[in-house]
């Protein structure tokens, strides 16, 4: 389990990714009333755009960490899976997105929560995990909170809350490429490579809780983590999705919508 999350820890380091949502170069979140903020010297992955009102009386709320601010796409403000959501499946909704990369579900509680819901939403998406894993959430503690945000966003049924879980990190191109047998091992910048059953092992525990929550707070679940070749979707850090992928994963929070 700690080989695993020593993975995922490096994973992180080695792509950019923010360590936690109170680093000053963390991309903070944007809405139709706040504009975003530059990210810091640290961490050039640039903020999620202002979320506009495009019309109509319903709202739809992203909250996330990274991906769902647009990271590793090539043009984060338009080509975000949450922007690409609405643009093609709630174009008539208000859009607002106050994800913050680097967070966890705990920070996006005390962060992200608070906004989500002054926004009065009817759509809600929800895509955290691979934060927890690195923070060394215990997968207990991590669904409890996930729970409670889910729970709140959910205000008594009123709000359609969509969850998306934990992609097959094993499947990601910086790790693959750190595997005996590597096409290009020279690529290789984890310290750490624990077993693929190990890593797999973390993804399912956390998935099982995911599907827990889905279930017990009456969300849909956007299932992320089924078997694909990830290698085409993955931007060049080998581990945030690339502007294919962001499309892909509206994609499937479009099909989860409409089933």
């Amino acid at each position: 389990m700690l080989s695993a999350v020593l993975l995922a820890g490096a994973l992180v380091t080695a792509c950019g990714g923010a360590p936690s949502g109170d680093d000053p170069g963390t991309a903070r979140p944007a809405d139709s009333s706040r504009s975003s903020a530059t990210a810091g010297p640290e961490t050039p992955e640039p903020a999620a755009g202002p979320a506009d009102s495009t019309g109509g009386e319903e709202v739809y709320v992203a909250v996330g960490a990274s991906e769902t601010v647009g990271v590793g796409a090539d043009r984060p403000t338009a080509q975000a899976w949450p922007r690409v959501l609405h643009d093609t499946a709630l174009r008539d909704a208000r859009y607002v997105n106050v994800g913050v990369s680097g967070s966890t579900v705990s920070e996006a509680l005390s962060e992200q929560l608070p906004r989500a819901l002054a926004a009065d939403p009817d759509v809600v998406t929800v895509w955290l995990a691979v934060n927890d894993i690195t923070h060394l959430v215990p997968v207990e503690a991590y669904e409890q909170e996930l729970r409670t945000l889910v729970h709140a966003l959910r205000r008594d049924g009123r709000t359609e809350v969509l969850v998306a879980n934990v992609p097959q990190v094993q499947d990601l191109p910086a790790y693959r490429a750190c595997l005996p047998g590597a096409a290009r091992p020279g690529d290789c910048v984890l310290p750490v490579v624990p077993s693929e059953a190990q890593v797999a092992a973390v993804v399912d525990s956390f998935n099982a809780a995911v599907d827990r929550v889905v279930t017990a707070e009456g969300a849909v679940l956007v299932d992320v983590s089924h078997s694909r070749d990830l290698t085409r979707l993955t931007s060049d850090d080998g581990f945030h999705p690339s502007t294919r992928g962001h499309r892909l994963v509206a994609r499937s929070f479009a099909d989860a919508l409409e089933g």
